[in-house]
Order: structure tokens, then C-alpha cells, then sequence
């Protein structure tokens, strides 16, 4: 039984596939992208409250006395172990008929929250308790959300609208990292969580309140009802039906093989320009806060952009300019590593901030695109708890033990330790782009 809101005139026209007046066709229009936006705002609140951690590890390090193995835990498994673990089992609710409008609302107000109390810890298990709790809460809004997107836009404008919805990250984390270095600067890192929590909390009263529940399966070239095939399918059986679809598994393996190499260095960097260069945490902020979200944005939108453009002539086209966007990715994030000043290290990742973002929005189309309408929040979840499993949990944690291993066979060197390890990881690019290559060829194939 879902719990979805009446259809509107606009609505059912669409959901119907029957032609609506222009009228009523563009006031539907301007609702979608009403929508849509608001969707991308709470995706940057939720990309702020994960990552403002990343500014202030090295006051948080200071203040707790950690080795890097255990920041690395705090930033990275504490949320990414948590949030894989609910993200599948909440994307089955979410495909059951949930009303996801009320969801999204709900887990927003929970990670804001957990965002706050973060600042109020005052040991190492609490604050991972907390990170816990945000993880948790997390977990449900982006299944949610590309379910609503694929009820909001026909297959061939997904690629634009997920490109439009995945803005929200660089924006985010432009956000966290520039608050939260120049609040943590004129005050201290427990003051710069309080303020981060407090605009979610503010957006999860405000969105069911202008939001509403679309029909679910109405954008679809065939258009979905009850009596048309598209019954709720089982848990298991949909991770059966999604692992029998190569091109599905070659995606998201590729995928988490990018977040790995994304996360472990995005991770890090505010530490390693601190720690090499001496740059302070507002300038580091400021600095890595304004480049990914502007250069984050550009290659986010260009990616979806394009996506739509060459999906016209077959899914396997919107793969290919990410794949050598990702492959770019490599040396450059070497040759940023290897500059001799900060300055120059940050004019190497305006480029490197770019093409790495060009496989965000083709990458969420995709995966909404090769899965049944029944199960596209599970899709989702697949597609996040393996690019947060291997990525987020694991790569910044993996980036800090190496680090604590290489500044030892180092003498100790911190820096030099930290930069050998961030270079060791650029192979997941590789790895990465070989998958989606593959992914490329099997949807060529079945075209």
C-alpha cells in the first residue's frame, strides 16, 4: 500500500502518458524543478554535516591525542561503516511505498542533530558514537532521493536532473570545508559542528511542508500501474535480479573503486597542505572549500550534461567521457602531491577537481536506469553502500594507516609519511576506469 499524495491534473497527464495542456505541462515543469532543487540543497547539507569532519581532523587529532589510523576511523568508518549497514535495508522500505517525502525529512532533522552533538563530545567513543548516528541517519536520504528523481523525469532527462541533484556534493563540501575552517579558526572545532547541524534541522520542517509525493513509475517510456507487471518484488530477489545484470555490478564496482581513491585523498588533503605546506585551517578551508565547489559544480553539471547528450544514442556513450576524466585523475592528483608549494598544489586541483567529477550524475542515472521501477531505491542503496563500503569507510582509513607506515619507515616524518600514501591509493583510478570501460562495452553490446 503506498502513501503517496493524490495525483494532480499535471500529475495523472504524465503519469498517464497523455498529452497535457501547455498550461498545466509547465506548471508541472516548475514543480519538478522546484523539487528537484530542494532535493540538491539537502544533498549539500548532507555532504556538509559528513564532511566538515575532514577541516577540523587536525585540532580533533590534537585535542584526543590520535594516531592517523584512528582520524581515518572517525572520518571515515564510524559514518561509512554505519551507513552501508542500513542503506540496503531502508531502500526495501523506501521500493514497499513509503511515503519518501516525509522520510527524507525525517532522516535530515536525525543527521543535523547528530551533526550538533558531535560538537559536544568529549572522548574518542563518543564522538564515533555520534559519527554513528550521523551514518545512520544518512543512509536513507540519497535511495529516497533518486527514487523520487526517476518519478520526476523521464529516462533521457535523468542524466541533466541527476547531474542538477549531484551539485549538491561539491556544494557541501565547499560549505563544510570553508565554515568549518573559519569558524573552527575564530573559535574552536566543537563551535563549528554546533553551527553545521543547525540548517537541517531548520530544512526538515520546511520540505513536507512544500514537497509532495510523486506517482511512482509515471516517467517511464511505458508507463506503470498495478496491472501492468510492476508488483513489489522481495529482497531477495531483487539483489538477485541486480547482480544477474552485468553492466549494473561493472558500474558500481567501478564506482567504488573511484570513491575509494576520491575519499582516501579528499580525506587527507586538508591535512597534508596543513602538514607540508603550513597553511592554517581557514586558509586551507576557504581555499579547498572554494575549489570544490566550483570546480566540483562545473564537472558534476558538464557530466550530466553530456550524459543526456550521448545517451541519445545509447547508454554505453554517457560512460565514456568519465572514463577518461577518471583516468586524468591519476597523475594529476601525483603531481599535486609532489608540488613544492601550497599554492601551486591548489592550482593543480582546479583540473583534477573538474574531470573528477564528470562520473557523478551519469553514474546515478545509470544505475536508475538498468533497475525494474520496483526496486530502484535498492538499486540505489547497492550502488551507495558499495561506494561508501569501499570508499568512504575504507579509504580514508586505509590512507591513515599507510601514512602511520610510511612516516615510520620515514623516521617519523608526518608529512613526507601522509604524501607517499596519498600517491600509493591514485591506483584506484585505474582500477576504477577499467570497470566502467568494461560496463561501456557490455551495454554496447546489449544495445
Amino acid at each position: 500500500m503506498t502513501n503517496q499524495v493524490p495525483l494532480t491534473a499535471p500529475d495523472a497527464h504524465l503519469a498517464m502518458g497523455v498529452e497535457a495542456p501547455d498550461q498545466s505541462e509547465r506548471s508541472l515543469k516548475r514543480r519538478r524543478t522546484a523539487m528537484l532543487l530542494m532535493l540538491a540543497f539537502i544533498y549539500s547539507l548532507n555532504y556538509l554535516d559528513r564532511q566538515i569532519v575532514i577541516i577540523l581532523q587536525e585540532p580533533i587529532k590534537a585535542d584526543f591525542g590520535l594516531a592517523d589510523w584512528e582520524l581515518g576511523l572517525l572520518t571515515g568508518g564510524a559514518f561509512g561503516l554505519f551507513y552501508t549497514a542500513m542503506g540496503i535495508p531502508i531502500a526495501h522500505v523506501i521500493d514497499r511505498g513509503v511515503n519518501r517525502v516525509r522520510l527524507i525529512a525525517a532522516f535530515t532533522a536525525t543527521w543535523s542533530a547528530m551533526t550538533a552533538l558531535c560538537g559536544l563530545t568529549r572522548s574518542f567513543a563518543q564522538f564515533f558514537g555520534a559519527r554513528m548516528g550521523v551514518g545512520l541517519a544518512e543512509a536513507g536520504f540519497a535511495p529516497a532521493a533518486h527514487s523520487l528523481i526517476s518519478d520526476l523525469y523521464p529516462p533521457r532527462e535523468r542524466p541533466a536532473a541527476a547531474g542538477l541533484f549531484a551539485i549538491g556534493v561539491p556544494v557541501g563540501i565547499m560549505a563544510g570545508l570553508s565554515i568549518g575552517g573559519i569558524v573552527a579558526q575564530a573559535t574552536d572545532w566543537r563551535t563549528a559542528l554546533l553551527v553545521a547541524g543547525l540548517p537541517g534541522i531548520i530544512i526538515a520542517i520546511i520540505f513536507p511542508l512544500v514537497a509532495h509525493e510523486p506517482f511512482r513509475g509515471g516517467t517511464e517510456d511505458v508507463p506503470v500501474s498495478p496491472s501492468n507487471g510492476q508488483q513489489p518484488i522481495s529482497f531477495l530477489q531483487g539483489i538477485r535480479i541486480l547482480a544477474q545484470r552485468r553492466a549494473f555490478v561493472q558500474v558500481v564496482a567501478g564506482s567504488a573503486a573511484i570513491a575509494f581513491a576520491q575519499s582516501g585523498i579528499a580525506s587527507w588533503m586538508p591535512s597534508f597542505l596543513i602538514r607540508n605546506h603550513g597553511m592554517n585551517l581557514a586558509q586551507v578551508g576557504v581555499s579547498l572549500g572554494l575549489l570544490t565547489g566550483v570546480c566540483g559544480a562545473i564537472g558534476t553539471w558538464a557530466g550530466g550534461w553530456q550524459g543526456t547528450r550521448l545517451s541519445r544514442s545509447g547508454l554505453h556513450m554517457a560512460l565514456w567521457l568519465p572514463i577518461g576524466g577518471i583516468l586524468l585523475c591519476a597523475p594529476l592528483y601525483i603531481g599535486t602531491l609532489l608540488m613544492a608549494d601550497g599554492q601551486s598544489a591548489l592550482l593543480m586541483l582546479i583540473p583534477t577537481f573538474i574531470l573528477g567529477a564528470l562520473w557523478t550524475a551519469p553514474s546515478i542515472a545509470l544505475t536508475q536506469s538498468l533497475a525494474p521501477v520496483a526496486m530502484r531505491a535498492r538499486a540505489s542503496a547497492v550502488y551507495i553502500v558499495a561506494a561508501n563500503l569501499i570508499g568512504v569507510s575504507m579509504g580514508p582509513l586505509v590512507a591513515g594507516m599507510l601514512s602511520d607506515w610510511f612516516a615510520h619507515l620515514r623516521g617519523g616524518d608526518a608529512a613526507m609519511g601522509l604524501r607517499d600514501a596519498l600517491m600509493s591509493i591514485t591506483f584506484f583510478f585505474v582500477l576504477g576506469a577499467w570497470h566502467w570501460t568494461s560496463a561501456a562495452r557490455t551495454l554496447r553490446s546489449e544495445n
